[in-house]
């Protein structure tokens, strides 16, 4: 419910700052709409009614007379010229220059001015790329760079162009514009807006967005300097984010005034000027994301992603080939909205999740994100507006209302730090007093039965001796428990304690508890009544935590009730379990709830010893859990404890039964084909079926493994098969593993069938309840499969080698991807960018490709779909048909790739042999063909090349393991163990060998 009330108001909170965002936006272009009137047509456009004396703008886009190659007179035009779209690109097909967008030309207007306008006009342009003068009736009035630059010039100016004339008394204007352009491949010409008005409307409109610009740039240098200062004049107490903010303010600046008005142009080229400029624009989001992992503790798995990412993008920019350069802009185009939306998705997350910065940030990406979404629009020139500072200074308020905010935080925590230490230490002498008391009392017991026992060790009988032991390690036992109590206290009172999520059987733990208990108590008079439906849906939780806090609650239960029941009943609803726990016992007075979940508390009259932690700690878990806990009671009629904990939502319960340690030992379970009839017999009784397939897979190939889902089942198969051994998980609903390993000693003994307990919980009474339950041994979970084999081999008294694994050499191999196959790879690409900047790019992707699913883990079992495999096949013999396009051929012929599973890394040894050893080897055109078919029961991989190689030759090498290559003997070996014959060489038709790959059907493929 309070998740939905937060997404509501994630919702209404958005919608309000969009809202104010657009506004502001809107009125902004309202405030500067541009009058329309009918462009221009063949290089003429009509102004005779438009109203320039009243200050408005009017557009004069439209077909303009075009001159490619040339410069003309702009006093005696007579060379014939051609039309050409103003604003946008110059037409580059006219231009006879090997680089997309370079050359030049000449641009020509005729404008009919209105009659009755005498003042002085201004034009604005809004860009010329990159070298331009202006004509206006043949008079030079504007001039910006050097028409015959190049490559190499420095300090090349951009931005807006503004040009002011007095109108020709005939009024017509004839506005003439040579342009060159000989250092962007990007763009070319007059690609922006142009607009008409006053002198004086036109410099309004300049000093505006120049001051404007330079005003924001100047306040994100002011707050960024303010930062700093903060940073180092309380650098004992102050974070690196007041760093990272300033610093990101700072690359707000730079971005500012090397942008739209073009305050500042740094002596480069235009080359080191646009990577510059990219750079920054990565920087600043690399440093806003900096920003928010630092804010909601972002995993560090995430942060190293990123920073790969960033010093990637920052690599490219800085070596990416400059006439090339809109490649790569397309693609930060691409990557910009991916990673803002990554940044809004962990915003929200965090919010959803209870951070109370999250809407500071949240308002901060909304407003840079339609910053970057208009600018966007403005560089592609769908719309033309002055310097917009509106998103700026919003996103700037939102941020420095997030160091307000921190900063009053932070504030306000001290002072209750401050509070709670002087609380702590006025209440310091009464939590020693009753710890000391606490311990005392049982410290002082033990040492007076110690004493009564030194003193008559001789005359006691025997049977009293005993019984003080027995007394002294109960009273001991309650000493331990109490210092765990404290320990746990104290871990939560200094938020130190953390749980691990997942879903968890709430049936079982409850079970396994209520075994536990009946055991220690040891007497009939309180019996537990369990009504849990059998559709109850797991709780997401610390298993072991949960454990504690019903452990707690229900050794409460049983602690004061002298007689009667102690019933447990469940539910669920919207997600959330509700759970009861009621007991038959004296109850609590009412004024005495409350005080009894506080700590060190505990009812009136108690007589039961303690330190009154165990409630407040069931609480505090409870809590932690994002969960309730309450009670209910009257005197003398019993408590009742409610207890409401998150359900798991449809996730399946923990299966974390075999650590991952090595995977390559699992490899067995699917190559091993003996029969197992003659193996020795192992029941594993476990309520979870994947559990119990995992026990199978590490006990197979040594034992036959019998399953049952419950111990029931298990008593069943007990009374109808013999085994050697029975594997019993405690933690198990309906009845637990305790029960089931009692009833079994009914009939067995501890010699005449062994038992192993698997068990999450290492406490000590745990352990004692299983040994003393009658298991014989236990293994903790989650477990090693080394130690449970020794375990298991111990237990049923075999001496039996173990099946020598299979010594896997995938991850060796996927290191050696070959230095020169790097080299010649990367030679390959540099090459095909000055001669084929497509095929690079598709080279490039590949090679990427390759890299990515070389680089993949194996799945548990080592083994791999067919289809899986060629995702690394075909790139690599992409990439060889890129290298050597004339010599190189392949064919694929591959039917049912999904259903044939094969060892990693084995076929593309393979198909790397074929290729260097065979394909490229022969005179002429080489070739490799791949060929897949799978009927059933049987499927067949072959590898051929027509190469010059000895099939009989390699067949012997193989056999004795002779040949040079480690891939080709580890391929062999590996498919061994799946067929028991490895590969099979022959010699084809095409003169060259091929290399056969048979692989049994039906439980080979079933089992992956």
């Amino acid at each position: 419910m309070k998740n939905k009330s937060t997404k509501v108001t994630i919702i209404l909170f958005t919608s309000l700052i969009v809202i104010i965002i657009l506004s502001l936006r809107v009125s902004w272009l309202n405030y500067f709409q541009v009058e329309t009137l009918d462009p221009a047509e063949s290089g003429f456009i009509d102004l005779t009614d438009a109203v320039l004396s009243e200050g408005n703008f009017y557009s004069l886009e439209g077909e303009w007379h075009f001159h490619p190659e040339k410069w003309v007179d702009p006093g005696n035009i007579t060379e014939t010229s051609t039309t050409a779209d103003v604003p946008s690109n110059w037409p580059d097909e006219l231009l006879n220059y090997d680089h997309s967008m370079i050359g030049k030309g000449s641009y020509q207007l005729q404008v009919d001015l209105p009659e009755d306008f005498t003042d002085e006009a201004g034009i604005r342009f809004y860009e010329i790329i990159a070298a331009a003068e202006v004509y206006v009736n043949g008079q030079l009035v504007y001039k910006r760079n050097d028409l015959n630059h190049s490559w190499e010039d420095r300090g090349l100016k951009r931005g807006p162009i503004d040009i002011y004339f007095k109108p020709p008394e005939n009024e017509i204007l004839n506005i003439v514009i040579h342009v060159s352009n000989f250092n962007q491949t990007a763009q070319g010409g007059i690609h922006r807006d142009i607009f008409i008005s006053s002198a004086e409307q036109i410099r309004s409109l300049s000093f505006l967005s120049k001051a404007l610009q330079l005003s924001v740039g100047i306040i994100f240098i002011l707050h960024a300097l303010y930062a700093f200062t903060l940073y180092f004049l309380q650098k004992k107490y102050a974070q690196t984010f007041l760093v990272t903010f300033g610093f990101m303010l700072l690359l707000f600046a730079s971005g500012v005034f090397m942008d739209d008005e073009t305050l500042y142009m740094p002596p480069l080229t235009m080359s080191e000027h646009y990577r510059l400029l990219l750079m920054i624009f990565l920087t600043t989001l690399f440093v806003m994301f900096k920003i928010i992992s630092n804010i909601f503790n972002v995993s560090k798995w995430n942060n190293r992603v990123i920073l790969i990412l960033f010093i990637s993008l920052l690599g490219i920019a800085l070596l990416f080939p400059y006439e090339n350069l809109k490649v790569l802009v397309r693609l930060i185009i691409v990557l910009y909205p991916i990673i803002i939306g990554l940044m809004l998705y962990v915003t929200v997350s965090s919010i959803v999740k209870g951070n109370k910065y999250g809407y500071f940030i949240l308002a901060f990406l909304l407003a840079y994100s339609s910053n970057i979404f208009w600018g966007a629009l403005i560089k592609t020139n769908v719309i033309q507006i002055p310097f917009y500072p509106f998103d700026f200074i919003f996103s700037m308020v939102a941020l420095i209302g997030l160091v307000l905010k921190r900063h009053s935080d932070v504030t306000g925590e001290n002072e209750k730090q401050a509070d709670i230490i002087i609380q702590n230490e006025k209440s310091k002498d009464s939590f020693l007093a009753n710890t000391a008391h606490e311990l005392r009392n049982p410290l002082h017991g033990i040492m007076v039965i110690n004493e009564t026992l030194l003193n008559h060790l001789h005359t006691k009988p025997k049977e009293a001796i005993e019984k003080d032991l027995i007394l002294s390690h109960k009273i001991a036992l309650q000493m331990k428990y109490i210092l765990n109590d404290l320990q746990d206290y104290t871990l939560l009172k200094e938020q130190r304690l953390r749980i691990d999520r997942q879903p968890v059987n709430i049936q079982a733990v409850i079970t396994t508890i209520t075994d536990i208990l009946m055991y220690q108590r040891n007497r009939n008079s309180v019996q537990f009544r369990i009504n849990l439906p059998s559709d109850l849906p797991a709780a997401h939780g610390d298993e072991q935590r949960l454990f504690q806090i019903f452990y707690n609650v229900l050794h409460n239960a049983v602690k004061f009730t002298e007689e009667g029941e102690i019933v447990i009943t469940a539910s669920s609803s919207e997600n959330v379990l509700h759970i009861t726990i009621a007991d038959s016992g004296g109850g609590i007075d009412k004024k005495d709830l409350e005080r009894v979940l506080n700590p060190y508390e505990q009812g009136a009259g108690s007589s039961q010893g303690g330190i009154g932690l165990g409630l407040n700690i069931s609480r505090e878990l409870t809590l932690l859990h994002d969960g309730e806990f309450s009670i209910n009671s009257l005197e003398r009629e019993g408590v009742t404890v409610h207890i409401k904990l998150p359900a798991a939502d449809g996730k399946t319960i923990s299966n974390e039964i075999i650590s991952s340690g090595n995977p390559n030992k699992m490899d067995l379970a699917s190559t091993y084909d003996e029969k197992v009839s003659d193996l020795p017999k192992v029941l594993v009784v476990d309520d979870n079926p994947l559990n119990l397939d995992i026990l199978e897979k590490a006990l197979y190939p040594e034992f036959n493994v019998v399953k049952a889902s419950s111990g029931e089942e298990g008593l069943v198969k007990l009374s109808r098969e013999t085994f050697y051994l029975v594997i019993s998980d405690v933690m198990m609903a309906e009845m637990s593993g305790y029960e089931f390993t009692r009833n079994v000693r009914k009939h067995y003994d501890l010699a005449e069938l062994p038992i192993l307990h698997l068990t999450a919980r290492q406490h000590t009474d745990d352990l004692v309840a299983g040994l003393n339950s009658g298991a014989n041994d236990y293994v903790s979970k989650p477990i090693e499969r080394d130690e449970l084999l020794a375990r298991v081999r111990t237990l049923i008294n075999m001496k039996r080698a173990a099946y020598e694994k299979v010594e896997t050499e995938a991850a060796w191999l996927q290191a050696q991807i070959k230095p020169h196959f790097l080299y010649n790879t990367m030679n390959a690409i540099a090459s095909l960018s000055q001669t084929d900047p497509d095929r690079m790019i598709d080279l490039l992707y590949e090679f990427g490709s390759y890299l990515k699913n070389s680089f993949q883990l194996p799945p548990e079992n080592g083994l791999i779909s067919l289809n899986e495999e060629l995702k690394i096949i075909k790139p690599y013999l992409y990439i060889e048909q890129s290298r050597f396009p004339e010599k190189l051929e392949v064919i694929y012929d591959i039917q049912n790739a999904d259903t044939i599973f094969i060892p990693r890394l084995a076929i593309q040894t393979l198909v790397e042999n074929a290729v260097n050893h065979g394909a490229l080897k022969n005179k002429g055109e080489g070739i490799v063909r791949v060929t897949s078919r799978y009927n059933g029961q049987k499927a067949t991989i072959v590898i051929s090349d027509n190469g010059y190689g000895n099939a009989q030759k390699l067949t012997e090498l193989l056999e004795n393991q002779q040949t040079t290559g480690v891939g080709l003997v580890n391929a062999h070996t590996r498919i061994k163990f799946i067929n028991g014959k490895g590969l099979t060489i022959e010699k084809n038709s095409y003169g060259g060998i091929s290399i056969i790959i048979s692989l049994p059907g039906g439980d080979h493929f079933d089992n992956n």
